[in-house]
């Protein structure tokens, strides 16, 4: 039996509303946001509208990558990953099935985030909140999420248990940058404070919700989400059922 793509996301999609992870999620990202935008419009801080970006994203891409993986932790938990693995078809099509259910969580947090900019804009939260920024905060929504979502997806294909999965990804997306940062400010060679600045471990937590990220950077980001989808399909092909 081949596993069909599209009633495996259809399904999936269905079962993160219904538990109450997706709104979880959702409500992780945009509390904190609100909150900023409520002290900013109270005149309490001088704060501007790429804070209450930043606080949308510092919660939010968290949760944002790790929704999808709760249906790889499952299935390697239960181990209906067992069912899965004894083609390599339906294998590919796991892994572009995930894909899918990752891509469709970034689209919504991207949109849940640029309504969210928009209303408290409107509001009078001040700031520009103009074309290129609302552009770039989408793509780097997507390729962050979208990046750490498939390692992720292959810490669980080398056997790492869900628990080190999530706090790894943790560390990775609320407390590595800060560290690197401080390194970075603390850095006078011109070569290593480069590879700092374009390591995506670091400009993506950093600037997902501030600026766009520059050419180089984004070049960076989109080989790494190839090389890492490549190695997560042959690894996943190579899988014995």
């Amino acid at each position: 039996m081949t596993l069909s793509i599209n009633k495996y996301v259809v399904y999936n999609l269905k079962e993160l509303l219904k538990n109450g992870y997706l709104v979880v999620g959702l409500l992780g990202a945009c509390v904190p946001a609100i909150i900023m935008a409520y002290f900013i419009l109270n005149k309490s801080t001088p704060f501007t509208i790429k804070h209450v970006s930043n606080f949308y994203c510092m919660l939010g891409m968290l949760t944002a990558v790790l929704l999808p993986l709760y249906f790889i932790n499952r299935d390697y938990s239960t181990k209906t990953i067992s069912l899965i693995n004894n083609s390599v078809q339906n294998r590919r099509n796991y892994v572009f099935a995930n894909g899918i259910i990752a891509l469709s969580v970034s689209l919504l947090y991207t949109m849940t985030g640029i309504v969210l900019l928009l209303v408290t804009k409107t509001l009078g939260v001040s700031g520009d909140l103009n074309l290129s920024f609302l552009a770039g905060f989408s793509v780097n929504v997507f390729l962050l999420v979208m990046t750490y979502f498939l390692f992720g997806y292959l810490l669980f294909l080398y056997g790492v248990r869900s628990g080190a999965v999530y706090g790894i990804l943790t560390a990775l997306l609320l407390f590595f940058p800060n560290a690197l940062a401080n390194i970075h400010g603390m850095v006078h060679n011109e070569l290593l404070s480069e590879l700092i600045e374009n390591f995506p471990g670091y400009f993506y937590p950093i600037m997902v919700g501030s600026n766009p990220l520059s050419p180089l950077q984004y070049s960076i980001g989109c080989l790494t989400l190839i090389v890492l989808f490549v190695v997560v399909l042959k690894k996943s092909e190579k899988i014995e059922g």
